[in-house]
């Protein structure tokens, strides 16, 4: 054992001596930086270019007009006129009152007028549990506000979207139960418990629209495609780190020494991963304090919180974070091992790295191609196993594509990969 770690010491010393690999962890950091930067110039434009107006009677006349020339609904104009009347924008929750009315159907608000004047939610929430027929998550949202005192102002919006979220879940039948009362055990906690924020709601930075949904954890989750870099760097070292020695010929130096030819061939392959597990960690690392400067640290220590096995659990979303890394890296180890089996096979470290590069980028829309197709055999394809994050969450195009079948079909390439470059190298001539 100690002979193989010396090995692997020796083959650390070659990989990081080159400047391709130093100025590969360059690219790592420069990445970084270039998607904090570009997450802060979508901010500030976002910011800049956001649409606001505290006189919102210009709107709404605009509709009126408009309903008056197309015959519209005498009772739409006259709440659109009410609301001019009374100076309510669409920050009140009488606007949303009022809106929800006739998106329903329900357009006379002659019951209700006298708590819309009053800016009365306690008595309009009584009075819609009394006299209109309402779904069982209307009656839910209705009760719960009375019963919390949770109003329906914009000071509660955090509270009023995991109040909906329940009442929606309460009405909708349409998805199954299980789903539904996860939705609904998870937004019950979080008003239970003041956990208003939760990380698992959190969008993407490619999703959002508005300034303020650009967050730390909004760039922080959204590097996690910047794995596939990292990915395309471990390829490229792969991809060289045997055919190198053969075309170089320092393969000779190698073999003079009594050790095995397979041991030498598995030092390489362990440099190589935990290689791409460094570079990984890099990228982690420096995407903490990166984010932090240009963005902000505010909502670092905001939970994930989520429903697994019927019970809410919670974590930091920093431990989150390093798993899904931890996911994505999936990729990286399998396409280094494809690289670091065809290097076993070739002199030429540009074929290799070609080889595989080519087929990282196409793999993955092929397989998509396929699974559109109907072709279910395509989910034995690597590429069709290599993204578990997503197939642990149900989002595979095939049907019953369990994270199980998954993993054991990339344990089955692996070891046709490793197999590969082991006949390759262990019988190849010098």
């Amino acid at each position: 054992m100690a002979r193989f770690f010396r090995l692997v010491k020796n083959e650390y010393i070659k990989v990081f001596k080159k400047l391709s690999t130093k100025i590969m962890i360059v690219l790592i950091i420069i990445c970084a930086l270039g998607l904090s930067g570009i997450a802060l110039f979508a901010k500030h434009n976002m910011e800049s270019n956001n649409y606001s107006s505290n006189d919102a009677t210009g709107d709404y006349q605009q509709t009126i007009d408009w309903l008056k020339d197309t015959n519209g609904d005498p009772n739409e104009i006259a709440m659109w006129q009410y609301l001019i009347d009374n100076d309510i924008d669409s920050d009140d929750w009488r606007y949303d009152v009022l809106s929800a009315m006739f998106a329903d159907g329900t357009g006379d608000m002659s019951g209700i007028k006298k708590y819309l004047d009053d800016n009365d939610w306690r008595g309009f929430c009584q009075y819609r549990l009394d006299n209109d027929i309402l779904t069982e998550g209307e009656k839910w949202e209705y009760q719960y506000r009375l019963d919390k005192d949770i109003s329906f102002d914009k000071s509660n919006e955090k509270k009023n979207d995991l109040i909906m979220t329940v009442a929606n879940a309460k009405s909708d039948g349409q998805n199954s139960r299980a789903k539904l009362e996860d939705n609904i055990k998870l937004a019950l906690y979080q008003l239970d418990n003041d956990k208003l924020d939760n990380t698992a709601n959190q969008m993407t930075l490619f999703e959002t629209s508005e300034p303020e949904q650009i967050t730390f954890w909004t760039v922080f989750l959204t590097s996690t495609s910047l794995v596939t870099v990292v990915a395309l760097l471990a390829i490229v070292i792969a991809g060289g780190i045997v055919s190198s020695e053969f075309s170089q010929g320092t393969v000779k130096f190698l073999l003079i020494n009594p050790v095995k030819r397979w041991k030498i061939l598995m030092s390489k392959y362990f440099t190589v991963i935990t290689v791409g597990y460094i570079m990984l960690c890099i990228l982690f690392v420096v995407m903490i304090p990166i984010t932090g400067l240009m963005l902000g640290f505010d909502g670092f220590s905001t939970p994930y919180i989520y429903v697994s096995g019927g019970d809410v659990k919670e974590m930091p979303t920093l431990l989150y974070a390093a798993e899904q890394y931890l996911m994505k890296s999936v990729e990286m180890v399998v396409m280094s091992t494809l690289a670091f089996a065809i290097s076993s096979l070739v002199r030429s470290t540009a074929l290799a790295i070609g080889v595989s590069v080519f087929t990282m980028c196409i793999g993955s829309t092929v397989t998509q191609l396929l699974g559109q197709l109907g072709q279910d055999w395509a989910r034995f394809l690597v590429f069709a196993n290599t993204d578990l994050a997503s197939i642990s969450k149900g989002y595979s195009i095939f049907a019953q594509h369990s994270l199980t079948f998954a993993v054991g079909v990339l344990i089955a390439h692996m070891v046709v990969f490793l197999l590969t470059a082991w006949d390759g190298f262990t019988k190849r001539s010098v």
